[in-house]
């Protein structure tokens, strides 16, 4: 593909203060209130035959006097809330959370682990007195207390067990059709963004099968160097299906787009890549269909015998040090961050905070997947649906429907290693579609001269960005002239593709100027 021949919109998204929000606190003798006191985020599956609806969502409502907020099973929607001086505070939004006199410390054990893994676990957020709603849980304030329920991250055992890898791969695709019969587009038609991997590739094949054609499909870009497997893998899709296909380039700032996934993803997560996808969608579609959580439940994403053994032998400070250790940024902390905020940020302080959370998994039939289910899944991956594509009404995500999740969380670790198990479900409902490729990993990654531009505008960007916002320069987080030498650095050189270390210098001035405010 071209470089210019894909649409690239502008990144004209929502911004995080136009979610909704409620805060309600006790003064002179009665409540006072701001925001929305009746919400509904999401979208409801009801289930005769549950408790508790299927679905993604989030709501609440207050009736004068009691505050209630209910979410779904897996509180993979992103919800703030703060309980401070007797008052209470929630948003999707973590920016209407922070009061103006609410303390801003920075929980440092929290992101301790989130320097490392790039997503934050359990319910921690980057400031100590904000929290994330658990899964499932109903949370009540009123006469100035509050009160949360958590639900449980234990999944209820399938009604029907299977014992052998062919019947495992029969029933998976049981279940899944019976999910994508749950979730059906109406009459306005859907989106349906695919790549070259397998989960998307299961929802379009089950929706064909089931009379729905999307109305577009879309790939976007990755950012360079980039084999863009997913492109040619879309095109051969979309081509050999009769689909209409809309390919979105990156961001022409890459460096606004990371400015703007900070403030999309309440500091939480780096999700880039979707941003151009919310802006060329906004306003054209209002279902769309996300392959959330189906290449960890069911394509053995991350999981290996060596932290399956640790998990099972109780070795969880050694797993936790293994899973830190795996992105590679000791030396990042120790050398481009002040020496006061690198030791917060302590590899001891993350491996406690890892391990206490990986404690909470370790009686799962399948701990590692529970693990990154429920932390990398929930708190990162889920941030690109439910809060970069949060315009969007209904985003639909077939494989968290309960009887699927249960089913798939359940099985024998082994089924999902090195996506046998979606492997085969795929080829075995869809042998029409068997010739058509997946990805090669092993193709090459394409640099040139057109990418080194755009990431010395990147860098340049950042740089004029620092000038303007002199209060940066005096950072007690960030080594400002390690930083700039870095930068000067990297624009003398032919190719800027090595700059990843911007990306958290700037998240961490972003979060360092929104502590100080």
């Amino acid at each position: 593909m071209d470089w210019n021949t894909a649409s690239r919109p502008d990144l004209d998204v929502l911004s995080a203060l136009d979610r909704p929000f409620f805060a309600a606190q006790y003064r002179d003798g009665r409540v006072h209130t701001q925001g929305t006191p009746r919400c509904r985020l999401g979208h409801h599956i009801p289930r005769g035959d549950r408790p508790v609806d299927d679905g993604i969502f989030v709501h609440w409502d207050w009736d004068g006097e009691r505050l209630e907020v209910v979410n779904d099973r897996y509180g993979i929607y992103p919800l703030f809330y703060s309980h401070q001086m007797g008052g209470i505070c929630i948003s999707p939004s973590i920016h209407h959370v922070l009061g103006e006199d609410m303390p801003r410390t920075l929980d440092t054990g929290a992101l301790a682990v989130f320097y490392r893994l790039g997503f934050f676990i359990g319910e921690d957020t980057p400031f100590e007195l904000v929290r994330i709603l658990p899964p499932g849980s109903r949370l009540t304030w009123q006469d100035e207390k509050l009160s949360l329920i958590r639900g449980s991250l234990e999944a209820p055992l399938p009604d029907r067990p299977v014992s052998s890898f062919d019947e495992a791969v029969t029933h998976y695709g049981e279940l899944f059709a019976q999910a994508i019969e749950r979730r059906p587009p109406g009459q306005q038609g859907f989106t349906l963004p695919v790549s070259g991997g397998r989960d998307s590739r299961h929802i379009l094949f089950e929706l064909l099968r089931q009379g729905h054609q999307p109305t577009r499909t879309v790939t976007v870009r990755m950012r360079p160097p980039s084999s863009n497997e997913d492109i040619r893998i879309a095109r051969i899709l979309t081509e050999a299906l009769g689909l209409p296909h809309e390919e979105i380039d990156v961001p022409t700032s890459y460096f606004r787009a990371h400015l703007k996934d900070i403030e999309l993803t309440q500091f939480c997560s780096t999700h880039v890549w979707p941003l151009p996808v919310a802006a060329h969608l906004k306003g054209r579609t209002n279902t769309l269909y996300d392959g959330l959580a189906g290449s960890v439940i069911s394509g053995g994403f991350q999981v290996s015998e060596q932290k399956l053994d640790m998990f099972r032998e109780g070795r969880l400070k050694e797993l936790a040090t293994v899973l830190l250790r795996e992105a590679g940024v000791e030396s990042f902390l120790h050398d481009s961050l002040s020496h006061d905020f690198s030791a917060a940020l302590s590899d001891t302080a993350a491996v406690e905070r890892l391990s206490d959370e990986l404690a909470r998994h370790q009686h799962a039939r399948n701990p590692l997947v529970s693990y990154i289910f429920w932390n990398r899944t929930r708190r990162g991956v889920g941030l690109i649906p439910f809060a970069l594509l949060a315009d969007i009404d209904r985003v639909y995500c077939p494989y968290l429907d309960h009887d699927v999740f249960d089913f798939l969380i359940n099985l024998d670790a082994s089924y999902a290693m090195g996506n046998a198990l979606h492997d085969q479900a795929i080829l075995r409902g869809y042998p029409e579609y068997a010739h058509l490729p997946f990805e090669d990993k092993d193709t090459p990654k394409i640099a040139g001269l057109d990418y080194s531009a755009y990431y010395r505008n990147f860098i340049l960007e950042f740089v004029t960005h620092l000038l303007r916002h002199p209060s940066s320069l005096l950072s007690d987080k960030v080594r400002i002239p390690r930083l700039m030498a870095m930068l000067l650095r990297d624009l003398m050189r032919p190719h800027c593709e090595h700059s990843w270390y911007v990306r958290p210098m700037l998240y961490t001035l972003e979060l360092e100027r929104t502590a100080r405010e």
